[in-house]
């Protein structure tokens, strides 16, 4: 697809010098000879005279483009006068296919795909590096040579992105919100641009939502996140995903809530299996959190279905029975309290079978049993707890 200064040359051939001003001749000539300096300078003579020749607007943006493939990633200066001169390119190339479509369109176009093209795969190689401040300059680069291609954004994105990381870690918050800025404004460009493909689409909005709940903007990312669901609501593991951010930020409600959607999407599929065990687990402790222990219990319950005897699992549930009773308690309806008890009783047996060592198991059925009225055995495991806390 790449045109190169041979193509420039058969149109020299095909027009003749004879018909063109001898600024233009000679700006085709310099062209043709790699003299891209003297071509923009007998250029810019040629649109004085006549600015809206497509010919002098297509070896302009030729000359320019020729700057731009002549200087080298390491040179002094090399990022702003790369972007001048392709960003001066683009607009000859935009120029010359509005003025002369016929002659020049498809070479106009081929032209900035190869400007496009040049520093994006410069910018993919430095990935490969792991040179992120190279590749976020090609990236950058990319998209000035080519700004309707959403890709350069996308991907200085996520070039800028690896910065940000970096800056995060280092606790330079400053730093990582204003590097951060840079990656929303350009996830956003990519959604001004209205890719057609929805994966593409899907990741952007997923990638904001990400950068958003890293920034502490939790209602934000969660907008981002529904945007990012309703393009694939079958997504059980961006569900998840999203679940997990939230349940690491303590936010019990959005979590609770994804993973119960996330949840449902695998029951509707009947795809839940064992390593679903750990999902159920958070769902319970963000339920829990939120007082809404009949759930808690249930996802609990579900819990040990999938991962039987689990320990952490039955000292979860255990507890939750306790407050359930304590509450019911403290509501003055000892028969509902006293069932909850009994059943933490029965789970506080087993628990400490498999571990007497736990003071905590000791110290919740010691409490339960004193729910139930059995004193004497409530005095026998809150000593046992004191015991083995060291007698505190």
């Amino acid at each position: 697809m790449r045109r190169t200064t041979r193509a420039i040359v058969a149109a020299l051939v095909f027009c003749g010098l004879g018909c063109a001003s001898k600024e233009k001749t000679g700006m085709k000539i310099y062209v043709q000879q790699g003299l891209y300096d003297k071509a923009i300078a007998q250029g810019a003579q040629a649109l004085v005279q006549n600015e809206n020749d497509g010919d002098t607007h297509y070896f302009m943006g030729a000359a320019y483009f020729g700057k731009d493939k002549d200087a080298l990633p390491e040179a002094p200066g090399y990022a702003d006068s790369s972007a001048a001169w392709l960003s001066r390119a683009y607009m000859h190339f935009t120029k010359a296919k509005q003025l002369a479509e016929v002659s020049w369109g498809a070479s106009a176009d081929d032209n900035i795909v190869s400007m496009y093209g040049l520093h994006f795969n410069r910018g993919l190689i430095a990935v490969r590096s792991n040179n992120f401040d190279l590749a976020t300059t090609e990236f950058k680069l990319a998209t000035i040579a080519d700004p309707e291609n959403f890709q350069g954004y996308y991907q200085h994105a996520m070039a800028v992105l690896e910065q940000a990381n970096v800056a995060h870690k280092l606790e330079k918050k400053d730093e990582f919100m204003a590097l951060t800025d840079v990656v929303l404004k350009d996830l956003d460009r990519v959604l001004e641009l209205d890719p057609k493909d929805k994966e593409t689409t899907l990741t952007v909005h997923q990638a904001r939502g990400e950068v958003l709940y890293r920034r502490g903007d939790f209602a934000g990312a969660q907008e981002a996140y529904k945007k990012a669901l309703a393009l694939s609501p079958e997504n059980h593991q961006l569900y998840m995903t999203v679940a997990d951010r939230f349940y690491n930020a303590k936010d019990w409600e959005n979590a609770a809530k994804y993973y119960l959607d996330g949840l449902s999407v695998k029951q509707r599929l009947n795809i839940i299996d064992e390593k679903d065990a750990p999902n159920y687990s958070a769902l319970g402790s963000a339920l829990s959190q939120l007082g809404r222990r009949p759930e808690a219990i249930a996802a609990y319950e579900k819990v040990l279905t999938l991962k039987a005897d689990d320990p952490t699992t039955l000292y979860n549930l255990m507890v939750t029975y306790y407050k359930s009773g304590d509450e019911a308690e403290k509501g003055g309806d000892m028969p509902t309290a006293k069932q909850f008890f009994s059943k933490a009783i029965g789970l506080g047996d087993k628990l400490i079978g498999l571990d007497a060592k736990k003071s905590e198991y000791w110290q919740v059925r010691g409490l339960c049993k004193r729910g139930v009225g059995d004193f004497a055995g409530a005095a026998r495991d809150l000593k046992e707890y004191q015991d083995l806390k060291g007698g505190r």
